[in-house]
């Protein structure tokens, strides 16, 4: 199957290198296929070469082509069969100078026709069955369909050959868009077709005969839309809004707008160009690059926000490089211009007056409002104002009104007439921001002068001053003048003045009403107590003739006198006869530096000159000695003379009372620390005879229980209620009783006569005393002279009840802690009310070891007779 050489190239844009010139700068030569598409790119050069300006503009001579950049198209198809010149007129914008250009095209050579027998031979057994480059122009016009490509196979002249394809436009969709003939392999068109939706289509070619046979592979097949120029470019935003400072320097760079276009890229159909549409009578602030879209400023300072603070502008771009015959479009764009600190706030007025009272504090006197050009509520329009003049003493201070923007006087201090009755100001005025220095601009002045008069009032009468300080001598007799405490009228209107006194809270001093002399009510006693912080505070008021009243502080100090001799204030007592011979003393003085301490300390040798010899004084400090005992002396208590004076000389002997005593340690005297022991013994005894007390209460509660019982009971043959088929005692205990736990307890018990009544408090003389014990040994009740127990109806001695109480106590408290589910025991002592019928047994909890009805004996006397002569044996009368 033998193969065509292609007819038509692909019409892509080619950029070729410039190769050579031909001996003028201004000739460039470019290698294009022979074959050009309508509005294709040829090639770049460089205008440049003949034109040594930033600005001009080029023109192409040749119809054929047009310039745009530096870019040389093509503006319809054409083949080149040869070389061919295109001449470019360059003409330079600033010295209006022409130059030309030429760009001569150079296609590629065309191959010899003699070829070699071999080479011919190879060339006529090639087939044909090779896709040739389709391409359709979108945007066809009428009739269709429309012929646009013929396949055919080299296999038709062996067989009948029919064609078909399938794929995108036949098969697929867009369906039905082309069709074959199937007998000619012509290939159509039925409508038109837009780029931007199928920029290309690829189908599949097939050759079979009439039985099916496919003598050819399938042939794939890419038909190419050709672009039309049938989209306009679109800005991407519909406003573009962008902000510069004002003042910027020319060639700032505002912002940048851009565009797009559906048309094929890399086509002169997607070059855009920018510019902006300037309109008669408007000052032309900024500019754009055509190619990039970006907008700068083109004038120094020329953008006054005060004048004009946005800028809108009307933007157009267009295709074909800019071409007259390009499409085009136009958006908007506004440019916001943002404020600087380029105007200082002035003032309104030239100067202030404003009038105040004197003694007036803490009120505003003036407004002071400023004007600014800029930005309102931002820092370059808020001011700040201070005094830079004549606020000296700090009478004044100024703040700004944030709503208003104006500068607040106001007096912080009272003023004083007689003092100053006018005073000139000076006010400044700054804006929180720096302020932007513009040469074209001048900065006025911003500091105006206010006078401050001050206003005349009848203040009444002042102290001078208002706290006076008064120091007098203690121990003054009452009635001392100590001085005076006068106010004045500072007007010199009103002498008629009286005092009197509002806080005198010992009531120290007297004032005089008409002159203001000060006396003393009383002896003042430095020592006293009565001051605080070493001072004595007295508030005195002054009323003149209109009733207007002032007060003043008068502070009183007292000047100390020696009136205190140094008292002790420790004294250890004792000294040991072997071990600590020594005693530490400490004194103190009351009264105040240089009459007190340090002390002198002395032994007094007026009454016994041999003192020297037992004893001797150390000092140990200011305040403190230490009296050491020089020799060996018996057990005594000793009046040891020692004198104490201050700094002044001032003093009195002490007779320090030593105790020499024996100490067994060294340091502690026996005989002290038997004192010890007997004042804890005094305590132990105070205890002791509180337990006693309780131990009668107890013992009256019992007395009182049996007797309550033995009055209830008349019939002497009864039984108890639980009594149970002749045993001797019902239990239902599981662990073991109460009398195992204590071999050795002893319960004295008395049972009453069942057949007496009475109140309980006659007791027969038939009584029975039941012990309750596990063990007999040191259990025995007290004997008689011939060896019998007895009783004392109802009375025990004092050890027997406590050495009883004593260790029943500490056992019951020993089981409560013993507790297993760790819960209270019931056998504390508690009180019981009477609830019913009274035991004879006369429990009372944990006094007595007959606890319920269970332990109850007296159902002894009631037994049958074979049991009788056991209760003899419990219970003896």
């Amino acid at each position: 199957m033998s193969l065509l050489p292609p007819l038509r190239v692909a019409t892509a844009c080619l950029l070729l290198t410039v190769l050579t010139a031909f001996g003028e700068a201004c000739k460039v030569k470019l290698n294009v296929p022979s074959e050009l598409g309508a509005e294709k790119l040829v090639g770049r050069v460089n205008l440049e070469k003949c034109v040594k300006s930033g600005s001009f503009v080029a023109i192409s001579n040749d119809p054929g082509f047009s310039i745009t950049g530096d870019g040389l198209y093509t503006r319809h198809p054409m083949m080149l069969s040869g070389k061919r010149k295109v001449g470019i007129s360059i003409r330079d914008l600033e010295t209006l100078d022409e130059k030309k250009m030429h760009v001569v095209l150079v296609p590629p050579k065309k191959a010899s026709k003699k070829r070699p027998a071999r080479e011919a031979i190879l060339r006529r057994t090639k087939r044909r069955w090779r896709p040739l480059p389709f391409s359709i122009n979108e945007n066809g016009m009428a009739p269709f369909p429309q012929f646009v490509q013929q396949i055919q196979s080299d296999t038709q002249e062996n067989y009948t050959i029919f064609y078909s394809i399938s794929g995108e436009g036949v098969d697929m969709p867009p369906l039905d868009l082309f069709f074959i003939k199937s007998e000619t392999g012509d290939i159509y068109v039925t409508r038109t077709i837009d780029r931007e939706e199928y920029p290309q289509f690829k189908l599949m070619g097939h050759a079979k005969t009439r039985d099916g046979y496919s003598p050819e592979r399938p042939l794939d097949i890419t038909i190419k839309i050709e672009d039309d120029n049938d989209n306009a470019p679109e800005f991407i935003e519909g406003i573009f809004c962008m902000h510069v400072r004002e003042n910027s320097p020319a060639g700032t760079i505002v912002g940048r707008v851009n565009a797009t276009d559906r048309d094929e890229p890399g086509s002169m159909h997607t070059i855009l160009k920018y510019s902006i549409m300037h309109f008669p009578g408007q000052p032309k602030l900024f500019s754009m690059h055509p190619d990039t879209g970006v907008i700068i400023t083109i004038s120094d300072g020329a953008l006054d926000r005060e004048v004009m603070d946005n800028y809108k502008l009307l933007i157009h771009v267009c295709d074909m490089g800019g071409q007259p015959f390009g499409l085009t479009s136009t958006g908007s764009m506004i440019i916001t211009i943002t404020d600087e600190n380029d105007h200082a706030p002035t003032f309104v007025a030239q100067s202030y007056r404003v009038e105040v009272n004197e003694n007036e504090c803490g009120i505003d006197i003036l407004r002071i409002p400023v004007e600014d050009k800029d930005l309102v509520n931002t820092e370059n329009w808020r001011a700040n104002f201070s005094i830079v003049q004549g606020n000296e003493h700090g009478y004044f201070s100024i703040r700004t009104d944030p709503t208003t923007n104006e500068g607040i006087l106001s007096v912080v201090r009272p003023l004083n007439y007689e003092e100053i009755n006018h005073i000139d100001l000076r006010i400044s005025a700054v804006n929180q921001a720096a302020f932007i220095k513009v040469p074209s601009k001048q900065m006025s002045a911003n500091t105006i002068p206010v006078s401050v008069i001050v206003k005349d009032v009848d203040e009444g009468p002042e102290f001078l001053p208002r706290t006076k300080y008064l120091r007098i001598q203690e121990g003054l007799p009452a009635g001392t003048d100590v001085g005076e405490y006068t106010a004045k009228d500072p007007e010199n209107k009103n002498t008629n003045i009286r005092y009197r006194k509002l806080v005198d809270e010992y009531s120290w001093i007297s004032i005089a009403e008409t002159t203001g002399k000060i006396t003393t009510n009383k002896v003042l006693d430095r020592e006293s107590g009565e001051m605080k912080q070493d001072s004595y505070n007295v508030t005195v008021l002054a009323t003149d003739d209109s009733g207007k009243t002032s007060t003043g502080t008068l502070v009183i100090q007292l000047v100390d006198v020696n009136d205190n001799v140094p008292g002790i204030t420790h004294n250890d007592g004792f000294v040991c006869m072997n071990g600590k011979n020594y005693a530490e003393i400490h004194a103190t003085d009351n009264d105040s530096p240089p009459n007190c301490a340090p002390f002198k300390f002395s032994l007094d040798t007026t009454n016994n000159t041999d003192i020297q010899k037992q004893w001797q004084i150390q000092q140990l400090d200011d305040t403190s000695m230490r009296l050491t005992k020089l020799i060996d002396l018996p057990s005594n208590v000793y009046d040891v003379p020692v004198h104490i004076v201050d700094q002044q000389g001032h003093g009195k002997t002490h007779f320090l009372k030593i105790d020499v005593c024996d100490c067994p340690d060294g340091l502690n005297c026996a005989s002290r620390r038997s004192a010890r022991n007997i004042s804890l013994g005094v305590w132990a005894i105070l205890a002791m005879i509180l337990a006693a007390l309780v131990l009668l209460a107890l013992l009256c509660a019992l007395l009182a229980c049996l007797c309550g019982a033995g009055a209830g009971k008349h019939d002497k043959d009864c039984f108890p209620d639980d009594l149970a088929q002749e045993n001797l005692i019902v239990s239902n205990t599981e662990a073991p009783g109460e009398e195992l736990m204590d071999p050795n307890l002893k319960v004295p018990i008395q049972l009453v006569n069942p057949n007496l009544t009475g109140t309980g408090t006659g007791v027969s003389t038939e009584t029975r005393q039941i012990l309750r014990s596990a063990d007999t040994v040191g259990a025995h009740p007290p004997m008689d002279k011939g060896g019998h127990h007895t009783m004392d109806q109802g009375r025990y001695s004092y050890s027997e009840w406590q050495s009883f109480m004593q260790s029943h106590i500490d056992e019951k408290v020993y089981q409560c802690e013993q507790d297993e589910e760790q819960q209270h025991a019931v056998d504390y002592i508690v009180p019981y009310n009477y609830e019913g019928r009274g035991s004879v047994a006369g429990s009372v909890g944990c006094c007595s070891e007959l606890r319920g009805e269970d332990d109850r004996l007296d159902f002894l006397n009631q037994l049958e007779p074979k049991f009788r002569t056991l209760a003899s044996v419990c219970a003896k009368k």
